[in-house]
């Protein structure tokens, strides 16, 4: 009779648990985080900058640009900290240490496709005339682009400000006055925040278009 008892107490439990995780409620209240593709945002701007050109050679120099920051981009991420606060009020910042791995990263990689998108830029023969006159070589030239990839002046400042939420969509208002406010479609369950669409006129919002959805989590 014991063992039965037993086994009868830890169904009850059970039941217990699964009803109180049904009625838990869902909310976007909390701190919700999401890794971004940098890369892919950042090359999209550069491709969206490139006008179509009939110049073959400055289509080729084009091309060589942006091959070139294909390389540099690669696998740069960013991880984005959105807390939202019961009182309306939001907190945004990256993740300082995680972003000071990927800088040193995006350096070892813009010293890598340098020399290749300089003479994509300046023509080998304007870039050997440059380095001479600047008694300088090529790889040390590249070396001393890819060391002002720094963040000793990085500003990791958060964005503050109010939020609302309402019929799927999530609007960002920052405080300050010279920041515009973003408006998120997104798709709320227990643990994640699916962002589908931005709307927004800021360049910046432009350039995220390129890796949505946007899923954070909790």
């Amino acid at each position: 009779m014991k063992k039965i008892s037993v086994i009868l107490a830890l169904v009850l439990v059970l039941a217990m648990v699964f009803s109180l995780t049904a009625c838990a409620k869902t909310t976007i209240v909390g701190t919700w985080k999401y890794t971004m593709d940098l890369g892919k945002a950042l090359l999209a701007e550069a491709e969206s900058q490139t006008g179509e050109t009939q110049d073959a050679e400055k289509a080729a120099a084009q091309k060589a640009m942006i091959d070139g920051m294909k390389k540099i981009y690669d696998g740069i991420s960013m991880t984005i900290i959105l807390d939202l606060k019961e009182d309306k009020t939001f907190t945004m910042k990256m993740d300082e240490e995680a972003m000071k791995a990927v800088v040193e990263k995006f350096k070892e990689q813009a010293k890598a496709a340098a020399p290749d998108m300089l003479k994509a830029m300046f023509g080998e023969d304007t870039l050997n005339a440059m380095l001479e006159a600047q008694g300088k070589t090529l790889e040390e030239y590249a070396a001393e682009y890819a060391e002002e990839m720094s963040l000793d002046d990085a500003d990791f400042n958060e964005v503050k400000g109010t939020y609302t939420f309402e019929e799927g969509k999530l609007v960002l208002t920052p405080d300050d006055k010279d920041e515009k406010p973003v408006t998120m479609v997104a798709e709320l369950s227990a643990k994640e925040l699916k962002v589908t669409s931005i709307e927004g006129d800021d360049e910046a919002v432009e350039s995220f278009k390129s890796v949505l959805p946007m899923v954070f989590s909790k």
